[in-house]
């Protein structure tokens, strides 16, 4: 692992809704045992709540949970002291909350909370955020369902798959999309889940054969697994291989302590042997096992209040405590979680981003 890395930290700001500074780029260095902090520079924006590097880590892609969303592009130098607004295109829809590249490499997915609906935005030859090519409602998947409100949560290309897969809060189910050669998404498939379990983020092993939903609403994990549907007789040989969908296995509580626990961000240890999942409410960060039939609890560490998001570095695990306005910094070894140093004071942090090695 690399000693120094910079870390993005998206937020709540005071010209938004929060108490944080918008964009704020921070240097770490792990020297094994302590992690030391450097505020490089910060950038004044409204509700900064998701960001995104892009592959070569010269870009930083925002969205901004605003009326309407705005997808705000950042151009970082080498040590990211200057950063640098290069980009500001608004959206139709609001409450933008999550984006990801989508599977062509040319454009971004943009989940919007806030007005129940998916963006498509069009990169341009020098990576940046160009035009609005496509928007899918969901609300016109509800069908006069009176008590359902949709809230796509986040967007995930599914690896070893051409889907797109955005969990959807409101609607209960992981929505599946395929994306064209021209860059707009279609549905193609779903995973439901039980009424009011309030899928809000996932995470998929390397070739998707299981895909693990952190449920907010219900506090369990889902499991779904990849299966090949059965051919019809009537298919000859010769045609391609059956489609696959994913049905959930089993649901598991990612606590166990006693509060109701709203789950918020999910994700695989690099080896896939284990889970991370965010819990507010206990305000905790749960390790389940996968070494038995279904994910298992196993550790289960206090962190500050209201754990929204976290990432990965390495051996330690950094989770962005909104409420609690800081970054708690925990080392990861096997399937035991510790305290490594203080918290980072961070203001209302909604998002935590590292830099690809470039």
């Amino acid at each position: 692992m690399s000693t120094h890395a910079l870390l993005a930290v998206g937020g709540y700001s005071t010209s938004g809704t929060g108490r944080g500074r918008g964009i704020e780029l921070l240097h770490l260095y792990d020297d094994g045992q302590d992690l030391a902090v450097e505020r490089r520079a910060a950038v004044d924006l409204p509700d900064p709540s998701f960001v995104l590097w892009s592959e070569d880590g010269t870009l930083l892609h925002a969205v901004l949970e605003t009326d309407p969303t705005r997808l705000v592009t950042l151009r970082v130098d080498e040590d990211g002291m200057r950063p640098e607004v290069v980009a500001d295109l608004p959206l139709d829809g609001a409450g933008g909350c999550h984006l990801a590249l989508g599977h062509d490499g040319r454009s971004l997915v943009v989940a919007q909370y806030g007005s129940g609906s998916v963006a498509t935005v069009r990169l341009d030859e020098d990576d940046l955020p160009s035009a609005q090519i496509d928007l899918d409602e969901h609300r016109d998947l509800v069908d006069g369902i009176a008590d359902l409100s949709p809230h796509p949560h986040q967007v995930v290309a599914l690896p070893g798959t051409g889907a797109l897969a955005v969990p959807d809060l409101g609607l209960d189910r992981v929505l599946l999309y395929r994306q064209s050669i021209r860059g707009e998404i279609d549905l193609a498939g779903e995973i439901p889940l039980t009424r009011g379990s309030g899928p809000r983020h996932l995470a998929a092993d390397h070739e998707s054969e299981q895909i693990h939903i952190a449920c907010e609403l219900s506090g369990m994990v889902a499991t779904a697994v990849r299966t090949a549907e059965a051919p019809s007789r009537a298919v000859p040989a010769v045609m391609p291989p059956a489609p696959r969908r994913w049905t959930v296995r089993s649901m598991t509580p990612a606590s166990g302590r006693a509060a109701d626990a709203a789950l918020s961000h999910i994700e695989l240890v690099a080896d896939e042997s284990a889970l991370l999942v965010a819990a507010r409410g206990p305000d905790t960060l749960c390790l389940l096992s996968l070494d038995a039939m279904r994910p298992e609890c196993v550790t289960e560490v206090e962190v500050g209040a209201h754990p929204r998001h976290f990432t990965q570095w390495g051996d330690l695990v950094l989770v962005a405590a909104q409420e609690g306005d800081r970054i708690d910094v925990l080392r990861r070894s096997g399937e035991h979680l510790t305290p490594a140093g203080e918290p980072v004071p961070a203001p209302s942090a909604a998002c935590l981003a590292l830099r690809p090695i470039r």
